[in-house]
């Protein structure tokens, strides 16, 4: 039998007392939903910070990339920040001065020098800039210093490389083994300002030796040159206070001539206080 489903109606849940009325049909075809839950006042001040904060944030984010990074007079731009001095209430120049104190080693330049010659063994040299190497030559060296007390010193040969030494109008020529020149204490300090080979101070001790030769364009960790003032043998001395020293420069494989004059860069044979 076909039902017709326009006019189909769902049968009554219950029964129907005496004098009650029977419910609607539409009224069966749905559940009765709860009652709609007004929300709290918790919840509205939940909602209204979780507003605010985003609206702050986004505030926040707009105004920091309108500032241009470089502006650099801007407050928000970090150079613009005032740096704090690490010595304050302290003049410049005194920091300065404290700052030059701090460098090390500190280079002493000889007094004088004087030239000795084996070939003519009567010839007096006075005192002089030009310095003169050769198995026939040595140069005498007369050091003052004033350092403070426990200090250690060494004596150096200070070569700049080529392009330093075009600059400072600076040249050497040497020729043989320049690696191991030879640096004597001599038996007094009270060296004479004229000397001749035969009237030179005699040996005492061999200090040590020097590499008269410039440092390489590229560090080198390999380079047996590298650091050879601190290894043996070393022309290491003590030289607290108020000290005088005598050297001879001798070098009996090589020959080698240069002008040593106090000025930048430094070609010269030196001494350098350790501390």
């Amino acid at each position: 039998m076909q039902v017709n489903q326009e006019y189909y109606l769902p049968l009554l849940s219950k029964a129907v007392g005496d004098g009650e009325e029977p419910e609607s049909p539409e009224s069966l075809l749905y559940e009765k939903l709860p009652d709609k839950q007004i929300p709290s006042t918790t919840s509205w001040l939940t909602i209204a910070v979780s507003l605010i904060s985003i609206l702050v944030a986004v505030s926040l984010h707009f105004s920091s990339i309108s500032v241009s990074i470089e502006d650099a007079s801007h407050p928000r731009f970090v150079a613009s920040l005032r740096k704090v001095s690490p010595y304050p209430n302290v003049g410049d120049d005194i920091i300065d001065d404290a700052m030059g104190l701090k460098s090390a080693p500190k280079m002493w330049f000889p007094w004088y020098i004087v030239r000795t010659n084996a070939v003519e063994p009567d010839r007096k040299y006075t005192t002089s800039s030009s310095v003169t190497l050769s198995p026939s030559d040595s140069m005498f060296y007369r050091f003052t210093m004033k350092n403070p007390a426990n200090s250690t010193c060494y004596v150096i040969a200070a070569v700049p490389n080529a392009s330093k030494q075009l600059a400072g109008n600076k040249n050497y020529v040497s020729e043989g083994d320049v690696s191991a020149i030879e640096i004597w204490n001599v038996s007094y300090t009270d060296l004479p300002t004229e000397l001749s080979w035969n009237t030179r101070p005699p040996r005492q001790s061999l200090l040590g030796t020097v590499n008269f030769a410039p440092p390489p364009d590229v560090y080198d960790p390999d380079d047996e040159r590298d650091g050879m003032e601190l290894r043996p043998p070393t022309p290491l001395f003590e030289c607290g206070g108020d000290s005088r020293i005598a050297i001879e420069v001798a070098c009996s494989d090589c020959r080698l001539s240069f002008e040593q004059v106090f000025s930048d860069p430094p070609l010269a044979f030196d001494v350098w206080v350790l501390g």
